[in-house]
């Protein structure tokens, strides 16, 4: 059942977070008639150009924002795109008696990879398998992993503060990199597999019902033998579907349900190696990715849209699931992850041209001017998340290629950031 969008008009829904991701959101919203008002520390964040009120609240100070929220009356609350905004909404949903999909006890389970690994395993979800948690790494723990391995933050999404060894040198400073990147300061060290292909699965649950939205197939570049492979996009539909839907579509229908999960999207990272599934980590909200877009030219099915209803009434009922999300896209698409060096961002050329190009449906910048891009080989090297449609894949990474080539990210000394790292074997 589809409702109108005059039910929403005036009402006043605040997006918690402000980074780029969050612009697609704002304008979905607007678009329904809401009032958007934006909250972030960082007086540079990109989205918040994009909504009727801007404001520097620290959206890590779940009272700050509480309070904040009642003096502006708001209807709902919407977040995304960062684990931490998660808890600090769901707090204030919980306080204000207003919806949000997510209770802190569920994110308790999932958010760190520790925690999600040990729910995994109680619903017989496969994951790969560790050989230390903690923050006081001994030589006896060392001395009992098996090679290559790969160091990561418990809590940290993305690439932060991971890095991959092959023997035991540079174990210290590989645990105090993961350290440092870590909000609760503990390493996991799990076992790195070298060889396979990563996916992400998107799960979208209406009313208990569990359905696969989307998979995708994760392309890589490797800069270095202890880098972590950086995705220079994610290719949809997927060719590994069928395993999914094999191997963990059921445990985790049982997962999700077991967890009092009724309404909302959940995603999992995995690693398809020897052709057996293994999951890595999940988020508990939308993904960089903006799977959204592809599922809704795909089957018709806007679940941002949902979402944002979801956060004002309490329901969606735009769609019924049932019968229309459907993982295998009768078309190609992809995610292009447009990376840049490290530098200080002083000017953008050619973004308008990019987005004139055939085949580009969407462009979310998540870097700004003045911002000061890292050498840490991690996901805060991506300026841009770009949504594409071609004929098929080699049309699609052509694509990214001209688009890598028509784009400039300009530093101070006038040197262009951006990467051509489209594998020549890809075009």
């Amino acid at each position: 059942m589809q409702s109108n969008n005059s039910e929403f008009k005036g009402k006043r829904l605040l997006f918690i977070g402000a980074s780029g991701h969050f612009e697609l959101a704002i304008k979905k919203a607007k678009e329904m008639g809401i009032y958007t008002i934006i909250i972030n520390y960082n007086k540079n964040a990109m989205a918040k150009q994009y909504a009727d009120l801007a404001c520097d609240v620290d959206t890590y100070n779940p009272e700050e924002v509480l309070n904040f929220a009642k003096e502006q009356k708001v209807d709902g609350l919407f977040t995304s795109w960062n684990e931490v905004n998660l808890y600090t909404t769901a707090y204030v949903a919980r306080e204000m008696g207003v919806p949000f999909y997510a209770k802190k006890e569920q994110l308790d389970q999932l958010v760190t990879k520790y925690a999600f690994k040990k729910t995994c395993r109680k619903y017989g979800v496969p994951v790969i398998p560790e050989f230390y948690v903690g923050n006081n790494l001994t030589e006896k723990e060392i001395a009992n992993f098996e090679y290559p391995v790969i160091f990561k933050p418990t809590d940290s999404g993305g690439t932060r503060g991971m890095t991959i060894l092959h023997s035991r040198e540079g174990v210290e400073d590989a645990y105090l990199k993961a350290l440092e990147a870590s909000i609760k300061k503990e390493v996991v060290v799990e076992k790195y597999l070298s060889q396979g292909q990563l996916i992400v699965i998107d799960i979208a649950v209406q009313n208990d019902d569990v359905y696969i939205a989307s998979v995708a197939d994760r392309s890589i570049v490797r800069t270095s033998d202890s880098a972590v492979p950086l995705a220079v996009s994610y290719m949809y539909p997927s060719k590994n579907i069928a395993i999914v839907e094999q191997q963990v579509l059921t445990p985790l229908k049982d997962m999700i349900h077991g967890l009092g999960i009724h309404n909302g999207i959940i995603s999992f990272e995995g690693m398809i190696s020897e052709d057996k599934l293994f999951l890595i980590e999940t988020q508990f909200r939308f993904g960089g990715t903006h799977f959204y877009k592809f599922v809704e030219k795909a089957c018709g099915v806007d679940l941002l849209e949902m979402m944002i209803e979801y956060a004002l009434k309490g329901t969606y009922e735009r769609y019924e699931f049932k019968g229309r999300l459907n993982p295998y896209f009768s078309s190609k698409y992809a995610c292009q992850n447009l990376q840049v060096d490290s530098g200080k961002i002083v000017e953008v050329k050619n973004v308008d041209a990019v987005k004139s190009l055939q085949g580009v449906d969407w462009f979310v910048q998540i870097k700004n001017l003045g911002d000061i891009v890292p050498n840490d080989g991690s996901t805060a090297q991506n300026f841009a998340k770009i949504g594409l449609s071609e004929e098929s894949d080699q049309k699609l990474y052509q694509l990214m290629d001209k688009i890598q080539h028509t784009l400039e990210v300009l530093d101070e000394k006038g040197n262009n950031l951006v990467r051509k790292n489209i594998p020549k074997e890809y075009l």
